[in-house]
């Protein structure tokens, strides 16, 4: 039986007890705060399947790729650590993504790796398992689609699994190979542009483009080394031709502000995702730190 882990940035609309969201801690340290995280995450509150409180087309492909394979599927969680997709778990607030009000960067006192947090997640939930735990047999193909911000709170993880065991792991990301790790690379599937482009039939977001990408490998039914199942990688996609490239229209600061609060909360207040539908949907071209001074206020108007 193959494993499939993805992430998931997209949460239903359930209600966050007030303990569980990342902006409620004290600032302190990576374990200080790890230690409050840990507490509140033990705490009596409602909880639902992992399925109720995820959302969106990642966690969608995902899904339909795990059933596929007769997968047993996983989530890399930034508040939770690593979890199975059948677990009952609490709705929560907590991301890596620096910027976002619910940001654990945002309570952790100067400049921390990510991977910091990781180790001390999976230390203090209750919820988390290690790697190594869900990682199979050695036949078994691990399938992860991962985000650049997520592959650097894992790797270390990652790469610590049994040499036969990391043979086996394929990763499909949109990141740029300079922020994979160099002991990761030969695990990447060569996915690119192509994916989007005029022969796909599974286009979409830069978002979800690492779930896009897993659903198609799977497609492939593929199980050689990993050297053989991206040369099958580069042969599926040999004919597809890359979209034709085009420039975001520029809007004022008064423009913008008016977009983001249209799209406010179809994003949940989470400016990152904002950011990249402005860019991917609607073609709106923004500096990252021009439009997250915009989306503080209108954070602030909305507090």
């Amino acid at each position: 039986m193959a494993v499939v882990i993805t992430t998931c940035t997209n949460r239903k609309r359930k209600p966050i007890d007030e303990g569980l969201c990342a902006s409620s801690l004290a600032s302190g340290s990576v374990g200080e705060v790890a230690r409050q995280w840990g507490r509140q995450l033990r705490a009596d509150v409602p909880r639902y399947s992992a399925m109720e409180v995820y959302g969106g087309r990642s966690f969608k492909d995902a899904i339909e790729a795990a059933k596929a394979l007769d997968a047993n599927l996983f989530v890399v969680s930034a508040g939770l650590g690593l979890i199975d997709a059948e677990n009952q778990i609490p709705a929560y607030a907590c991301t890596v993504l620096e910027g976002a009000p619910d940001s654990i960067s945002a309570r952790i006192g100067g400049f921390h790796p990510k991977a910091d947090w990781w180790r001390e997640l999976q230390r203090v939930s209750p919820y988390a398992l290690p790697f190594r735990a869900v990682a199979g047999a050695d036949d078994t193909p691990i399938l992860a689609s991962l985000s650049d911000n997520y592959i650097e709170m894992v790797a270390a993880e990652v790469m610590d699994l049994p040499i036969d065991r990391f043979a086996r792991l394929r990763l499909f990301t949109r990141a740029p190979m300079s922020r994979i790790p160099e002991g990761l690379r030969g695990n990447v599937m060569p996915y690119d542009d192509r994916l989007d482009g005029p022969d796909s039939s599974i286009r979409g977001t830069r978002s979800d483009f690492a779930a896009r990408a897993l659903r198609h490998f799977v497609g492939l039914r593929v199980s050689g080394s990993a050297s053989e199942d991206a040369a099958a990688v580069e042969v599926a996609l040999a004919d597809w031709r890359i979209p034709s490239k085009f420039d975001r229209i520029r809007r004022d600061d008064a423009e913008l502000l008016d977009l983001m609060r249209q799209h406010w909360a179809a994003a949940g207040g989470r400016s990152s995702k904002l950011l990249r539908f402005f860019r991917d949907d609607l073609g709106v071209a923004c500096e990252q730190g021009r439009f997250a001074a915009l989306a503080r206020q209108v954070r602030e108007e909305r507090a």
